[in-house]
């Protein structure tokens, strides 16, 4: 071909007609976008955007090099065959339009380079900030990813404008090839990498079709990595250039120029590069053989075989024992649940299906954390350090519950480890597919569902623990908390149709909050204390209440007969004479009877002691009796000889009192005797002689 200004101005037309297509495109998905509400769009028009500063460049080099060989031109039929003195010189100072290209190739052009790279970084790294405020805590913004609702149109613009952009890519690849245009390069490859943006785009809207909107939010974050890419090949190729060595005659190439981008211009170029490859790993020209070729002509049939089985594949789904699966088309569940066994769909991309493991228990934190596994957590411990986060206090109720009103009362902060486990219901997949998604919040390993679960049974226990005493979640309560948290956060859970099977509520650890638990410890031990010694009390009392009753089963019955009986006689005693008085008497005489019953029926002590008053009562009758018959009979004996009786009865005293009284004979008148002795018992294994006193002292 020959090179002339001609051939200069036909590349500075095809980069003018690049330049048009690419502003055409920018305007068209930056105003799609706005209007319809998609950020994809809005994202992919930024890279699009930017290419029209290549195209500019492009132009403006072209035409200077239209306008250099335009100069030459001149110059030589200036110059002709005669050599004159006045053109010996070959200076820039009459060559204007070369001195201005080579400023073009050393200013402009890494200057347009560094100003590309610039704008790729800036934009890239604000719409990675956009999105990193993405369901923030912070975002006052409320940032969120749009997407269309006119997908028909969204898709048609963009593969449209993706086979627009590879077709004009391949014909600015075919026309690099030629010396004069190798820099049309560049424009190739910035309009091979607004197809591949495209494409991205139709790839997202394709799955919208059904249900799935992950894949365009995941090419939303694949554009500015895509762009800071691009960005860094850009900067290298700035960087290579300047100590690369410049040949005579060989136009400088732009640092906007990527050769990464030029090979999907070219895929022929790589085709080449892996047969070359092939045949240099072999040592001989493998690619040329009939078995190569015909690998080559059936890859399509095999890849369209191997695609093929790969779908009649996703039609089977093994649902395990242990799960339950539900099919899925456009995001919308359809038919009912699966039960274990094979489970038939349409092919993928159509329907897709969702299997769950409903047998397993999954373990969800509600407050906090440790950062390793502890055998002993003592109150007095830092749980700041102990933990992954810092725990949130929980506020208990601190007054003896004298008020209706919980805000009337003293009110006191706990610090609750508390741990919930729970599976999917037996019938609830449905519903529990439907109470949440699998997807990962941002800035946490929690999914939505698992977010959801957590604000419910936080303000569950918040609010049950809000109208408890502070002693007994510390004392008598504390082993009953877990059951009742875990029935009211499967009420909870029940109201919004989660679907879900509350195992259990498990709270390890229940402390006060802050420095006051080293008083509690304390109080603790004191408590303990006080429920030993009533815990003594209450086994003296049900011992002593066992031996007195017998029987254990009718202490309670003898206790409220006894109270009964003292009742009715303390108002008996207080009654006035009357109607009332004898209703308190027989009230109290039945009590009396009743209790006796139980008491005799029980057989213990009380019944023994009943039982020997009775006979004391009988015996000291019987004695008494026999004493009065015994005097009414003596007084009959009395009445016939009054005389006879005395003497007889003086007599029979003497007979029962002489034989125990010692008795002295004297045979000296009593008169004239005056004895004064000291009678003492003489004990037989004594001497008889030291028992008399010495003459001397008588």
């Amino acid at each position: 071909m020959r090179v002339d200004h001609h051939a200069f101005q036909r590349a500075a037309t095809t980069s003018l007609t690049g330049l048009i297509l690419q502003f055409a495109v920018a305007t068209i998905l930056l105003v799609f976008g706005l209007v319809s509400g998609s950020t994809a769009f809005i994202f992919g028009s930024m890279f699009v955007w930017i290419g029209v500063l290549v195209w500019l460049g492009l132009i403006i080099l072209f035409f200077q090099e239209k306008m250099r060989t335009l100069e030459t031109l001149e110059e030589s039929e200036l110059v002709g065959d005669e050599q004159s003195s006045i053109f010996e010189t070959s200076g820039d100072e009459i060559r204007p339009a070369a001195s201005r290209l080579k400023l073009l190739h050393k200013w402009v052009m890494p200057g347009l380079s560094l100003a590309t790279v610039t704008l790729l970084i800036v934009i890239s790294l604000l719409l990675l900030q956009f999105l990193n405020r993405l369901n923030h805590q912070d975002d006052l913004l409320q940032t969120f990813i749009r997407n269309t609702q006119y997908i028909g149109w969204a898709l048609a613009v963009t593969m449209a404008f993706a086979l627009t952009t590879f077709i004009y890519s391949r014909f600015i690849a075919g026309m690099s090839k030629v010396t004069a245009w190798a820099n049309l390069r560049g424009g190739s490859a910035w309009m091979v990498g607004n197809a591949i943006i495209l494409l991205a785009l139709s790839v997202g809207l394709l799955f919208r079709f059904f249900g799935n909107d992950e894949v365009l939010h995941a090419i939303c974050w694949a554009i500015p990595v895509f762009m800071l890419a691009v960005a860094a090949e850009i900067l290298v190729n700035f960087i290579l250039n300047l100590y690369r060595p410049r040949l005579h005659g060989e136009s400088p190439r732009p640092a906007f120029d990527s050769k990464t981008l030029s090979l999907f211009a070219s895929p022929d170029s790589v085709v080449r590069s892996i047969n070359e490859a092939i045949n240099y790993q072999f040592g001989f020209d493998i690619t040329s053989s009939w078995g190569y070729q015909l690998f080559i002509r059936s890859a399509i049939w095999l890849v369209s075989l191997g695609v093929v089985v790969l779908l009649a594949m996703s039609t089977i789904v093994i649902v395990e024992p242990n799960e339950q699966a539900v099919r899925i088309r456009q995001g919308a569940v359809v038919g009912e649940v699966h039960t274990p066994g094979p489970m038939f769909k349409l092919p993928w991309p159509i329907e897709d299906a969702i299997i769950e493991n409903v047998s397993v228990i999954r373990t969800l934190p509600l407050t906090f954390s440790w950062k390793g596994e502890r055998q002993v957590v003592l109150w007095t411990d830092d749980y700041d350090q102990l933990s992954i986060t810092r725990p949130t206090p929980f506020i208990v109720n601190d007054s003896q519950g004298a008020t209706e009103s919980v805000s009337d009362d003293l009110l006191s902060l706990v610090d609750i480890r508390a741990v919930l486990r729970y599976r999917i219901s037996q019938d609830g997949l449905m519903n529990w597919l439907q109470f949440g998604s699998d997807k990962q919040e941002r800035r946490t390993r929690k999914t939505a569902r698992e977010t959801a679960i957590l604000a419910i049974s936080q303000n569950v226990i918040t609010e049950m623990f809000q109208h408890l005493q502070l002693d007994s979640i510390l004392g008598k309560e504390r082993a009953n908390l877990s059951t009742f948290a875990k029935h009211q956060v499967q009420k909870a859970l029940d109201t919004l149709n989660s679907g879900i099977e509350v195992v259990a509520v498990d709270i390890p650890l229940i402390s006060p909050a802050g420095d006051s638990a080293g008083s509690f410890e304390e109080l603790s031990v004191a408590i303990q204390g006080e429920a030993r010694l009533t815990s003594a009390a209450l086994g003296q009392a049900q011992s002593l209440l066992t031996r007195t009753v017998g029987d254990p089963e009718l202490e309670d019955a003898v206790v409220q007969m006894v109270a009964r009986y003292n009742d009715s006689r303390e108002a008996w005693e207080e009654a006035a004479e009357g109607k009332d008085k004898r209703d308190w008497y027989h009230q109290m005489l039945d009590s009396e009877n009743v209790a006796l019953s139980f008491i005799e029926k029980g057989n213990g002590q009380a019944a023994a002691r009943i039982r020997s008053a009775r006979v004391a009562r009988w015996t000291t009758l019987m004695d008494t009796w026999s004493r009065a018959s015994r005097v009414s009979g003596q007084n009959q004996a009395y009445e016939a000889a009054p005389n006879l009786y005395k003497q007889r009865m003086y007599m029979s005293v003497l007979a029962r009192k002489l034989p125990f009284i010692k008795k002295y004979v004297i045979g000296i008148n009593p008169a004239q005797l005056d004895v004064e002795v000291t009678l003492q018992d003489i004990n037989p294994l004594l001497n008889f002689e030291d028992t008399l006193e010495p003459e001397g002292d008588q």
